[in-house]
Formats: structure tokens, C-alpha cells, sequence
């Protein structure tokens, strides 16, 4: 996993950390190349990208937002119990889809957290 980490606006801080994400994927035996960018904009959102002639294997891009300090532990607890679930769910049913299959050939998205 690569892990990237933008530097933070004042009094914010990032709900998720990427060892918590790579521990979720691993327990629920998901596979996949994945890029988690933490820097400001939308607190939770998910690419899958299909191989194609420039990157010839299957992507997860992650983007996680930062919150005000105070709410870190809150939204960290929220992510944790609910959106990665959601995000291990939908990762790993397009991936259990047939390579051939629309659903695995094309970009899918997945926002939980748009502001």
C-alpha cells in the first residue's frame, strides 16, 4: 500500500490512519493495489481503476479529508466501524465480479463522506 499524507490546515487532523485501512483489507482477504491520499477536500471517497495500457493491474485510490482536532477520534470511530466496511464491501464485490464483467473493466466510485 502507498500511503501519501498532505500537510495539514490548523487544528485538523486525519480520521484515518493507514495502517487501519490496510489491517481492514487484509482481514477481509481483499487484494488490490491501493494508493490512500490524505490531504484536504472530501472526507472519504474511493476510485477502482481497471487495468489498462499505461498501469496493467487493478487500483483502489483513496482519498480521506481532514476534521477539526476535537472531531478526530469521533470520525475516526465512525470510519473504523462503518464507511471501511462499506468500502471492503464494495471493493471486494467488484472483485468477485469476472474480469470480463462491465462492472470490473470500468472506473467505479464510491463517495461516503462528500462535503
Amino acid at each position: 500500500m502507498k500511503s501519501e499524507t498532505a500537510r495539514l490546515p490548523t487544528r485538523q487532523g486525519y480520521p484515518l490512519r493507514p495502517s487501519t485501512l490496510e489491517d481492514a483489507l487484509k482481514r477481509a482477504g481483499v487484494s488490490i493495489d491501493v494508493h490512500l491520499i490524505r490531504q484536504p477536500g472530501a472526507l472519504f471517497e474511493a476510485h477502482f481503476w481497471p487495468p489498462n495500457r499505461n498501469v496493467p493491474h487493478e487500483r483502489l485510490y483513496i482519498r480521506v479529508g481532514p476534521v477539526p482536532v476535537e472531531q478526530v477520534g469521533a470520525v475516526r470511530r465512525e470510519i473504523e466501524a462503518n464507511t471501511l466496511p462499506v468500502l471492503v464491501k464494495w471493493i471486494a464485490s467488484i472483485l468477485a465480479q469476472d474480469p470480463k464483467s462491465p462492472i470490473r473493466r470500468e472506473q467505479q466510485m464510491l463517495n461516503l463522506g462528500a462535503r
